[in-house]
Order: structure tokens, then C-alpha cells, then sequence
């Protein structure tokens, strides 16, 4: 691939629509101000300078230096940032273009399209979301799809998940553990109340935002109690549902058939693993766990 160069660079800008051209031109003038009269001749350089500008992002600039001016829009939405990937999606932090507030855009790869049942279960988890309003619980503003790109667009949490805060510091306190799952226990009570059950109950799954407010999140396993939905999983026969360290024996010998007291064990793993810094059995083979 050929080497971006700093031209090379602000016509790709200009080509991936990211910025308007009078915030473009004027952010250039100022960089070529702040330099002695030009642009640096580095492309990287020049990269760092419109970061700084706010003209584009750090992740905008590692594909713009690749060559790439593509796939930073989805609908109403700019794609600022790449959050994070699980085993069904990716996740990207996005602005909405008129209201300008952040978004948290979940997508499902093309390359899942027409596999077992990621589509469906990528539907019905926008579904299950959108059946909830609880401040303890992720919500959902839209689900929608630009050709083969299927997308669910989802309130931003601004913080962390259990999983990387105790891989970070370590235990928490039994009085931080109590408030979280507090907060979490409510949040898995509305779901039941409203025929949910989430079946994938774990600290990756639970996101502490900037105030210290729980926000449960991935239902993309969601077991829908009253209607046809529930039978989605066992259509198509998927074996893997939940995750090892915190599933409850019931849902390890039929996941189709558990009710909200998977979601409490799976809670009570997730305590566990606050105020210890493992899940209860953290040793063997996937099997041997289970």
C-alpha cells in the first residue's frame, strides 16, 4: 500500500466528508499559523495537529493514514471510535449529526449474515431492549440497517464495565460491591417483570457509568417468556448460550428452559467476583467449570 503523504492526507479528509470544508480550510490556516507558514510534511504529523484541531479522531486518523475516507457514516450517525468486539458484534462510538449527542452504535458483520441465527438474535435483542425503560438498564434509540449493515443504536455509557474495573484495581469494597449489585438486581427485576429473562448475567455485561450508576447491557440472549420468541435459540439449535464462569447448572443442561433464577446466579457469581477477583470455580476446562 502506497505511504499517505501530508497532501495525500487532507484530501482524503476532504473526501471522507468528516468535517465541513470552511472547519477544514480554517483548521489548516491555523496549523499552517502555528508552523511558520505550512503544513508539516509528515502525514502523521498533520494527522496529530487535526486531532488536536477536533477536525477528527484518533481512530478517524488511523484508517485516514491507511488510505481509507470510507464507512465513517451509518445512517443519522458519524462513527467517532471503536469501542469494542464480542463473539456476535462490534460496537462504535458515534455522534448523531443534527443533535450532535453520543451514541454507542452496535453492528453486526456482514460476514455474520446468513449464519445459524445472528440476524434474528441481533433482532430480537434490539427488540428486548427497546421493551425496557429502566435507569439501570442500557437503552436502545433505533434499530436499523444500511444495505447488508445492520445496526442497533444504544444510549453511551461513559465508563467502564466490572470486568476491566476489578481487572484494573482489584477486589472492590463490600459496601461498592452492594451498591452495584443493588442497582443491577433492580435493573434484572424489571426485565422479569416484563418477560425477560437476560441469561447472560456477568461483569463484562454490567457498566458502571461516571456517576456510579449501573447500566446492565447485552441482550442478545434474551429468553423471551410469553411468546414464540422463546423458542428462538432452540430453532437453530445453538449449544452456547451464557458463559461458563457464571452460568447456572439448569441453563448448562437446557438453556431453553430457565426462568429469572439463572439471571439471580449469574448475579451471584458476578458479587463473587467483585469482592474475590475470580468467579467461584476459576479452574479446569470449559466443561469441568460448568
Amino acid at each position: 500500500m502506497a505511504t499517505v503523504t501530508a497532501e495525500k492526507l487532507v484530501e482524503l479528509v476532504r473526501k471522507s466528508q468528516l468535517a465541513e470544508p470552511e472547519a477544514l480550510d480554517a483548521a489548516l490556516e491555523q496549523i499552517r499559523s502555528e508552523q511558520g507558514g505550512s503544513l508539516p510534511t509528515e502525514a502523521v504529523a498533520l494527522a496529530k495537529l487535526l486531532q488536536r484541531k477536533k477536525i477528527v479522531t484518533r481512530w478517524h486518523c488511523e484508517k485516514l493514514l491507511l488510505g481509507k475516507y470510507k464507512g465513517f457514516f451509518l445512517g443519522k450517525h458519524k462513527l467517532l471510535g471503536h469501542i469494542g468486539s464480542g463473539g456476535m458484534s462490534s460496537v462504535y462510538l458515534a455522534e448523531h449529526m443534527k443533535m450532535h449527542d453520543l451514541r454507542a452504535i452496535k453492528v453486526l458483520p456482514q460476514s455474520k449474515l446468513g449464519k445459524s441465527s445472528y440476524l434474528a438474535r441481533f433482532q430480537q435483542e434490539a427488540k428486548a431492549i427497546a421493551s425496557l425503560n429502566h435507569p439501570n438498564i442500557v437503552r436502545a434509540h433505533d434499530i436499523d440497517n444500511q444495505g447488508d449493515t445492520h445496526y442497533i443504536v444504544m444510549e453511551y455509557v461513559n465508563g467502564d464495565d466490572l470486568q476491566t474495573i476489578v481487572k484494573k484495581k482489584g477486589p472492590l469494597s463490600f459496601e461498592k460491591v452492594a451498591t452495584y449489585i443493588a442497582q443491577a438486581a433492580r435493573g434484572l427485576q424489571h426485565a422479569h417483570d416484563m418477560g425477560l429473562i437476560h441469561r447472560d448475567v456477568k461483569p463484562a455485561n454490567v457498566l458502571i457509568n461516571s456517576d456510579g450508576q449501573v447500566k446492565l447491557l447485552d441482550l442478545g440472549l434474551a429468553l423471551f417468556t410469553d411468546d414464540a420468541e422463546a423458542s428462538l435459540t432452540m430453532d437453530f439449535n445453538d449449544k452456547v448460550l451464557g458463559t461458563a464462569d457464571y452460568l447456572a447448572p439448569e441453563q448448562a443442561l437446557n438453556s431453553h428452559k430457565v426462568d429469572h433464577r439463572a439471571d439471580q446466579y449469574g448475579l451471584g457469581c458476578t458479587m463473587y467476583f467483585l469482592l474475590v477477583g475470580h468467579p467461584p470455580f476459576p479452574d479446569g476446562t470449559i466443561a469441568q467449570r460448568i
